[in-house]
């Protein structure tokens, strides 16, 4: 089942953009995301990702 865009946005929510994936991994972890949050956030893009926004739109684009 994929992940809903709301349920990311719950465990990253404190996360300090612009972040890269080891700073939404951090911070989603601190919120007790499941491995499947961590499975998706660690395959997204190599990149700099300016706010959730543009983390959603990253999602959009791997699933």
């Amino acid at each position: 089942m994929p992940v809903s865009i709301v349920q990311l946005d719950k465990f990253i929510t404190g996360t300090n953009f612009p972040a890269n994936k080891n700073d939404l991994r951090k911070t989603a972890r601190e919120n007790c995301a499941p491995d499947l949050i961590i499975d998706l956030i660690n395959n997204l893009p190599d990149r700099r990702f300016n706010s959730e926004t543009d983390v959603n739109r990253a999602i959009y684009d791997i699933e």
